[in-house]
């Protein structure tokens, strides 16, 4: 990646196949060989990416505004232990989808051989490890909820959640292959699609007093219906086997997979301490604070980063240092108003029901957390695409090692506590990943990138001046301090004066990202 790196060599992972000897078929991720989809025939590789987010954005807002939906109706019509419930059994089934197919299927993007033989090996590798892992789980289910305190319910909800692990290992490998192939609206629909009709048996279910086991039933929905209409919008991939092409997605996937499972794991250590100490009212409360300011995270950052990934598998020398400083700086821009919002007025959770008061400590406290754990986020999007999977792995390592050390010293002070140190752990890795973006992305500049941000920050600037003013106004006119109007009212004038003045200062590279954007509509 960087001719700084050891004397100047650039070592990239060859993955079944020299990296710059690509077998001539339709799907390598090149600019000669490349056949895109009906959203992808024309333009610039750069076009075609910004089409990508634009798609990915869409998909994120459907998918996780539905996963939002549930998560909102849960809260409200659920007690604190019983979303803590939720949040464990998801965390045993998100760990499990990564071990289900060893990272293979994201493999498939990078892939520089014979990707059809490639993605029939990546399909047997995902059935077999993800059944695997289903029927461990399904015996194990009550030990598991006994040792994290969830004996009430907790052996079903895993048992429910993971019964659809094969299902979506096999599909992962088709979604990837139209990932790569940068076509992103049949990427997007059957995960879509799922997501949407999932949620709405869920919180029917749930509105009929099903309970957690309401959140099940929409998983088992969405899980089952991704995998038909991805093989409606893909041919099907069978399973076959080659051993040459398993050797190369297992060497690439397994750190890959690690990285991504350290991710999972580091972003729930906090539930698995808070729930072993604390128990599953304090795991509830914590939940519900951390996903909410976790949300920008996953309806922004992954959406941007996702679609940046096959774009930066296709740049070459300093251009990935350059690309990886438009996406920062597109992240930040993204990510600065609703980090105001955050800081500024948390108490408009308590929407939701007094019963959350310890939730609104939790987000505030973690305000910035989803833009410092983007920053991480996207640098390792850059070393993964340089086939350096190894790299972003150790910093995950490190990240969870730190924060896991950090917690056993501080959770028994409560879950505000546990806030902190997830944003003062997470911020501190980011920094890190800087330094490390620094010395092996080649023309990653970070004083240049720091400097484009100014725009960004009079803007955050002036929305935080145009909040407390609104707040002060909602006060003179008897508004109560938590409501429906005083909420909308505060976040418009956030993102109004915000978005405006962004686009009056306008610094260079967002105005370059803008049109990309732009041109590629």
């Amino acid at each position: 990646m960087s001719s700084r790196r050891h004397g100047g060599a650039v070592a990239r992972l060859e993955v079944h196949g020299a990296p710059d000897e690509r077998a001539p078929d339709e799907h390598a991720p090149d600019e000669q060989n490349a056949q895109p989809g009906e959203e992808g025939r024309t333009g610039s590789d750069e076009g075609r990416a910004a089409r990508g987010a634009l798609w990915f954005a869409t998909n994120g807002i459907v998918v996780k505004g539905a996963q939002t939906l549930v998560l909102l109706t849960l809260a409200a019509t659920l007690a604190p232990s019983a979303l803590g419930l939720v949040a464990l059994g998801t965390l045993v089934v998100n760990v499990s989808a990564i071990l289900g197919n060893l990272g293979t299927s994201g493999a498939l993007v990078y892939w520089r051989g014979d990707v059809r033989a490639a993605a029939r090996t990546a399909v047997t590798i995902g059935l077999v490890s993800a059944s695997a892992m289903t029927l461990l789980l399904w015996f194990t289910a009550p030990a598991l909820a006994t040792a994290l305190r969830a004996e009430d319910g907790g052996a079903a909800v895993i048992r429910g959640l993971v019964v659809t692990l094969p299902a979506l290992a096999v599909a992962a490998v088709t979604q990837e292959l139209l990932r790569r192939e940068l076509r992103f609206l049949r990427r997007i629909v059957p995960e879509a699609t799922g997501a949407v009709v999932g949620a709405v048996v869920a919180i029917v279910l749930a509105t009929q007093g099903l309970g957690v086991m309401s959140l099940v039933a929409g998983q088992v929905v969405q899980g089952v219906l991704t995998l038909l209409l991805a093989w409606v919008v893909h041919p099907p991939v069978l399973p076959g086997w080659d051993s040459a092409s398993a050797r190369g997605l297992l060497s690439y996937g397994a750190p890959f997979a690690g990285a991504n499972l350290l991710e999972v794991l580091q972003l729930n250590v906090d539930y698995l301490l808070v729930a072993r100490v604390l128990g599953a009212v304090a795991l509830g409360q914590y939940s519900l604070g951390f996903r909410i300011a976790y949300m920008p995270y996953v309806l922004l950052v992954l959406v941007v980063t996702g679609a940046a990934f096959p774009y930066l598998c296709r740049r070459r020398g300093e251009s990935v240092g350059h690309a990886a400083e438009v996406v920062l700086t597109v992240l930040t821009a993204l990510l600065a108003p609703l980090c105001v919002l955050s800081v500024l007025a948390p108490e408009q959770l308590m929407l939701l029901g007094t019963k959350w008061a310890d939730a609104v400590s939790v987000l505030a406290a973690m305000a910035l957390f989803s833009w410092v754990l983007g920053l991480t986020q996207a640098i390792q999007v850059a070393l993964n695409a340089s086939g350096l999977p190894g790299v972003a792995m150790r910093l995950r390592l490190m990240h969870l090692a730190g924060l896991s050390l950090a917690l056993l010293v501080v959770v028994r002070s409560g879950v505000v506590a546990v806030a902190w140190t997830q944003t003062v752990v997470t911020t501190a890795t980011a920094v890190v990943a800087v330094l490390v973006a620094t010395r092996l992305v080649a023309g990653f500049d970070p004083v240049r990138w720091l400097r484009s941000l100014w725009p960004v920050a009079l803007a955050s600037g002036v929305a935080v001046l145009a909040l407390l003013v609104v707040d002060a106004v909602g006060d003179g006119l008897g508004l109560a301090e938590v409501s429906v109007v005083r909420t909308v009212l505060l976040g418009l004038a956030v993102l109004t004066t915000y978005a405006a003045t962004l686009w009056v200062t306008r610094s260079t590279q967002v105005r370059a990202a803008w049109s990309v954007v732009r041109d590629a509509s």
